[in-house]
């Protein structure tokens, strides 16, 4: 099977859910037929150094070949105010080019490949490069954007973002029903997002997010005497998701514990820092995640809004670290509140689960202990070689077809 693998942003560096999905994805589909990737030289409209094909083949030795574009250039002003008066999605007019549509037909004249993979609900204008072309093409959907924008904008404390939220909620409802209806087939990354999507195309699936194996984790680490109770956070701050949610875990459930916990936050991952954020230690982008978790009493994911699942779910629970979360932190997969996480969404209930653990793990862990055990035995059905194994047979099976 020949597959042709279109991404508007290259995959790496893997230090953010998108890329790093992406990323898995295209090792494991590598590694079972042959895979060609065009992809942007970087993410459009964001500060990051471009990436090169020769860092993409090293990276994934087992791709057939990799094209590289670069990324559009805008401005990015102008853009947001045209779309504003056009009703048209800001983040898909920042993504089209003519440069990838070409790139895109050369290389289904060059490879003829059975499938075409578009990695993202932006690059569903790809599909009108050839409107004839008779050759499965599949659109993959990291998550519903216009789900994302909707609970972006109520829970955004600022009314003018909210309504520039709002605004593009609706261009994305409008641009997701029409995309979806174009392509052969969709992948999602839930349940309940394969649900929504199957009205707009039938032939729509659930591909899960994953995780990279581990081994059964030890015993959960335990505070020394004397020692604060230290808590992971693990996520770009560029995402507004996550930045709004470290913000309101350290606004509304930090003052909660003063008296009763003593607490340490790491926070892990690019982006700014956001100076207005007391007792938070920023260590930014790491190389290797498995010491933070180490280190960590805890995992935190208290998100307020966000779309499909967070792969720093599945991550906390494969390295065996109990996991503290709000039902959207962890929406996407099937954990129960006290057994296979600690799950509350308000500042209270979230307070209280972390002084519950907090007192558990200084009293011999039995409870963390317990969802630890549960959380990596669901953690182990998402693990990377099952998924590219599910991903590799609905695309056999489709292409077959």
């Amino acid at each position: 099977m020949r597959v042709l693998f279109v991404s508007h942003q290259p995959p790496l560096p893997t230090d953010s859910g998108a890329r790093l999905r992406t990323f898995h994805l295209l090792e494991e589909l590598s590694a079972r037929s042959s895979v060609r990737l065009v992809t942007y030289d970087r993410q459009p409209g964001a500060a990051l150094e471009p990436i090169t094909s020769a860092a993409l083949e090293a990276a994934l030795p087992k791709l057939e070949r990799v094209a590289v574009v670069p990324a559009p250039v805008f401005d990015r002003r102008r853009r947001q105010l045209g779309a504003l008066l056009t009703r048209r999605s800001y983040a898909a007019l920042m993504v089209a080019s003519a440069a990838l549509g070409d790139r895109v037909r050369a290389e289904l004249d060059d490879f003829a490949p059975d499938l075409v993979h578009c990695d993202s609900l932006f690059l569903g204008f790809l599909r009108d490069v050839d409107p004839t072309d008779r050759r499965d093409w599949v659109l993959a959907l990291h998550n519903s954007e216009a789900v994302l924008m909707k609970r972006l904008a109520a829970t955004s404390p600022e009314r003018s973002r909210a309504l520039l939220y709002r605004s593009e909620a609706r261009a994305l409802a409008r641009l997701e029903r029409a995309r979806a209806a174009r392509f052969d087939h969709c992948t999602c990354v839930t349940d309940r997002e394969r649900e929504l999507f199957r009205r707009h195309n039938p032939s729509t699936v659930t591909i899960p997010n994953g995780v990279a194996p581990r081994p059964e984790p030890g015993p959960p680490t335990r505070p020394a005497a004397g020692e604060p109770l230290r808590l992971l956070f693990v996520g770009t701050q560029s995402y507004e998701p996550n930045r709004q949610g470290l913000a309101w875990f350290v606004r509304e459930v930090m003052p909660l514990l003063r008296e009763r916990v003593a607490l340490s936050v790491d926070v892990v991952g690019p982006g700014q820092r956001d100076a207005a954020l007391p007792g938070v230690n920023h260590l930014g982008r790491v190389e290797d995640l498995a010491p933070c978790y180490e280190r960590a009493h805890a995992a935190v994911v208290p998100l307020l809004a966000g779309g499909g699942s967070r792969l720093k779910v599945l991550e906390a629970l494969a390295h065996g670290v109990p996991l503290v979360s709000t039902s959207v932190g962890v929406e996407g997969f099937d954990l129960v509140d006290g057994e296979h996480a600690m799950i509350a969404d308000d500042a209270q209930g979230l307070a209280n689960r972390l002084v519950d653990l907090d007192g558990d793990l200084r009293a011999g862990g039995a409870l963390a202990a317990g969802v630890q055990a549960t959380g990596y035995r669901y953690a182990t059905g998402f693990f990377w070689p099952h998924i590219g194994e599910l991903l590799f047979d609905t695309y056999r099976g489709w292409t077959a077809g």
